[in-house]
């Protein structure tokens, strides 16, 4: 398996932290004001990093990043640094 290739494993399963993982979902608006997140069947991440598309809530995409650590106590939605955005 490459290290960008589709995976369906949880975020915690990943050995190395700098990992890429592709989601498939929805874009939807963030709790945090001016924040985007992806809905992938129920798997929430916020979205950081600029990426120039024409992806907009309520689009359906595929979403390549590096998931950020994040503490066993956070009650938000892990952090996703985006590599590249695609419309589907």
């Amino acid at each position: 398996m490459t290290r960008s290739q589709f995976d369906t494993r949880g975020i915690s399963e990943f050995a190395d932290p700098l990992t890429a993982v592709t989601r498939r979902g929805k874009l939807i608006h963030a709790q945090r004001e001016g924040f985007l997140e992806l809905d992938a069947s129920g798997e929430r991440f916020e979205l950081l990093g600029p990426f120039d598309n024409a992806a907009e809530p309520g689009d359906d995409v595929e979403i390549t990043g590096v998931v950020a650590p994040q503490s066993r106590t956070a009650r938000q939605a892990p952090a996703m640094l985006v590599r590249h955005v695609r419309r589907l």
